[in-house]
C-alpha cells in the first residue's frame, strides 16, 4: 500500500499542466466561427437588436444581394446572415470596421 485509499472510494487526483489548459482553451476558440458568439452569450442581443437592422439596411440602401453584401465585406454569405438575423455578431476590431462602413 502506498498511502491512497482503494476500492470505489478512491479519487484520483488528476493534475494538467496549465500549459495545457491554455492550449485547450487557444484551439477551442480557433475553432469558433469568425463572428459568432459562444453559447452562453449568444442570447444577447446588442442595443435591442440594432445592429442586425443596421446591417440589412446599409445592404438593402446599397441595392445588395447577401452574396453581393458578403464579397463587399469580404465574409462568408452565411456569417452574413447570421449578424443579419441576430445569431451571431461580429466583435473586437470586425465590429468597429464593418461599424464603419455601414455609416459611411
Amino acid at each position: 500500500m502506498d498511502g491512497q485509499p482503494e476500492g470505489e472510494n478512491a479519487v484520483e487526483s488528476i493534475n494538467f499542466p496549465a500549459a495545457l489548459i491554455l492550449y485547450v482553451i487557444h484551439v477551442w476558440h480557433l475553432n469558433m466561427a469568425f463572428g459568432t458568439l459562444p453559447g452562453h452569450v449568444r442570447h444577447q442581443r446588442f442595443a435591442a437588436g440594432a445592429f442586425p437592422r443596421r446591417l440589412r439596411v446599409w445592404r438593402e440602401r446599397n441595392n445588395l444581394s447577401q452574396s453581393e453584401a458578403a464579397l463587399k465585406l469580404q465574409i462568408s454569405k452565411r456569417t452574413l446572415q447570421e449578424w443579419e438575423q441576430g445569431r451571431a455578431a461580429p466583435r473586437g476590431f470586425a465590429r468597429t470596421a464593418l461599424e464603419k462602413t455601414i455609416h459611411a
